[in-house]
């Protein structure tokens, strides 16, 4: 019987089908909960299960089926197999491909899926020469974004990701190079070549990505004087010194811009060497990539100044997500406010849950949605008889209250006050400057998210030219 469960593992292995393994353990463990594997029958069965064990991981690796690996690999102490991630059939040509086919088939988001379960897992861990390890060590101490961007994306940072991150995907990507290569013709090879690597260098200077359009405008260095050159006139104008806002024209594109954002962050901003921070610059009135000509723009690390847009679904993502904000804001104010005025703790909350509830940040307002909705809190508070423990006057002016801030979050908001509120709340510091990016997402993607992973691939664009730059300008082809 022991014999069959063995093989009933082995057979399970054989066929990816992890699930059985699990339910194999569940049903010996009810029969016999005292045994263990370290039987005879178990020794007899091992390096067969243990063969078949890094096989199906391989295989779930290669055909993209991460949960299962994850369940597969966790079964390993059950097996009493301890891991040895090297004897992992072909793990390196596995992510090599999936992530050549990330790129090909623009799935960039799987890319970094890959990386993270490889990460995780161990995945990428390999002996290292003597030069190989110096240049890691290098990289570790002389580019700090990188690692803070390594860091960021993927939580620790062995060697083996440093590694993999600046030598392994550069030379995928040599890989790539090589291939469209063979298909030119002689006569066509020198001019398509040079037209493919001019398009790869420039290529995250604008780019479509997650629904996304991203666009390098400039470098912070000229944004800055541009700012000076508008905010110098009025620095010292007592009539003028009050604004809080200024727009200028940069990149072609007019820009609203916070005077205090600016100042508040100029040093870190043009300090932009020494740190891994996406400030928050500027939004884009007029010329941007988004609907009605919007945009944001942020700073890099590398001293770039980007913006990301914002289509129709996206704005109206994030002037539901600001609503959101408004909302708990209020609800924190009145249940602050009720508290002073002494009233009962249990009436203040009947009065936040049920606002709560009545109040949703996706509807836009109208007269008549307004009045229905003040009716409803009065007719709440009369029909539990809480009224009659609230001073008139002071019932009177919480509804007041309620009905401002009904107002407030349920009326149209254009971008530009969502814009407006956020650089007022980073001027009073509630927000950082560069938290805004985070602030800003859809469909599970933020700003942020689309920032720090261009940058990851522009580390790749410049390790490829920096590795295969003889290669890239010889004359002839080069194979």
């Amino acid at each position: 019987m022991l014999s069959e469960q063995f093989l009933e593992i082995v057979e399970s292995l054989r066929s990816n089908e992890s699930f059985k393994i699990s339910d194999f353990f569940e049903r010996f463990i009810q029969e016999d909960p005292s045994s263990r594997f370290s039987s005879m029958m178990f020794d007899k069965f091992k390096e067969q299960i243990e063969k078949n064990y890094y096989f199906a991981l391989s295989n779930f690796l290669a055909s993209r089926k991460f949960e299962k690996f994850r369940k597969l690999f966790k079964l390993s102490d059950k097996l009493e197999i301890f891991i040895d991630v090297k004897r992992i059939p072909n793990r390196f040509k596995i992510i090599s491909d999936l992530h050549l086919s990330g790129i090909q088939y623009g799935q960039i988001g799987n890319i970094f899926e890959i990386i993270r379960l490889f990460n995780e897992f161990n995945l990428f861990d390999r002996e290292f020469t003597e030069n190989e390890s110096d240049l890691i060590n290098y990289i570790r101490q002389n580019d700090k974004a990188l690692i803070a961007n390594l860091k960021d994306l993927f939580g620790k940072v062995s060697d083996a990701l440093i590694w993999y991150s600046c030598k392994i995907m550069p030379y995928d990507l040599y890989l790539i190079y090589l291939n469209n290569s063979s298909t030119f013709t002689d006569e066509e090879y020198l001019f398509r070549t040079e037209y493919n690597l001019s398009s790869l260098k420039i290529f995250f200077d604008r780019y479509s990505i997650y629904g996304l359009s991203v666009q390098k405008l400039g470098n912070i260095e000229d944004f800055i004087k541009c700012f000076e050159k508008h905010y110098s006139p009025i620095k010292n104008d007592p009539q003028k010194n009050e604004m809080k806002l200024i727009q200028f024209e940069f990149g072609r594109k007019t820009h609203l811009v916070s005077i205090s954002n600016i100042l508040k962050n100029y040093n870190k901003i043009l300090d932009y060497k020494n740190h891994y921070n996406y400030y928050s610059l500027s939004m884009v009135l007029l010329g941007g990539l988004g609907p009605q000509g919007h945009g944001f723009t942020y700073s890099t690390p590398r001293g770039e100044i980007v913006e990301v847009c914002s289509d129709r679904r996206e704005n109206r993502a994030i002037i539901i997500k600001y609503k959101e904000f408004l909302k708990t804001q209020f609800l924190a104010k009145l249940d602050k406010g009720m508290t002073k005025k002494s009233i009962e703790p249990r009436i203040i909350k009947k009065i936040i849950n049920y606002l709560s509830e009545v109040l949703n940040p996706e509807e836009t307002i109208n007269y008549y949605k307004m009045a229905e909705i003040l009716k409803q809190v009065n007719d709440f508070f009369v029909e539990n008889q809480e009224i009659q423990y609230i001073n008139k006057m002071e019932f009177q002016k919480i509804m007041r209250k309620i009905s401002n801030a009904i107002n407030i979050i349920l009326r149209p908001i254009k971008m530009v006050d969502q814009f407006k509120c956020r650089m007022d709340l980073v001027n009073e510091d509630k927000i950082l400057s560069e938290d805004i990016a985070k602030l800003t997402s859809l469909r599970g993607k933020s700003h942020y998210d689309v920032l720090r992973e261009r940058f990851f691939f522009q580390n790749e664009i410049n390790w490829f030219f920096e590795d295969y730059e003889d290669e890239l300008s010889k004359p002839d082809k080069p194979f």
